[in-house]
């Protein structure tokens, strides 16, 4: 995996930078084919998912919950850990059943990089934009 400092250059030149460009490039970039790839990861960070995803009525409830429990700010690098113990304890969910509709809500994609990495750079007011 490419070091920050020998990508960001290359990212600058895509409009990849800024104080969050190093922090979202350590987060995508086990999950690029090639470097431009990290544009499409950038736009889903800071813009949310092209076209938003379509849930069941009881993935939309499942949700509407998960994102009543998310925590209050500031954020550390285990509000992703925090926030799914608290869902899973109020939903009884877990697994694929837990993770797949809160990746597809954050990100609009079935797969990508760690959650855990990417909700820090989304921030709280990011996460619930991205509320179904």
């Amino acid at each position: 995996h490419m070091p920050f400092a020998e990508a960001r250059d290359r990212l600058i030149v895509l409009g990849v930078s800024g104080e969050k460009a190093e922090p979202f490039w350590l987060a995508v970039r086990g999950n690029l084919d090639s470097l431009p790839d990290a544009l499409a990861w950038w736009r889903i960070v800071g813009q949310g998912p092209d076209e938003p995803a379509e849930f069941s009525g009881e993935d939309r409830e499942f949700l509407h919950q998960a994102f009543d429990l998310l925590p209050e700010e500031p954020w550390n690098g285990t509000v992703w850990k925090d926030w799914t113990g608290k869902i899973r304890e109020a939903t009884g969910r877990k697994g694929k059943a837990l993770f797949m509709p809160l990746r597809l809500a954050l990100t609009g994609q079935p797969s990508g990089p760690e959650l855990a990495d990417l909700l820090p750079l989304l921030g709280r007011e990011g996460t619930l934009a991205r509320r179904p």
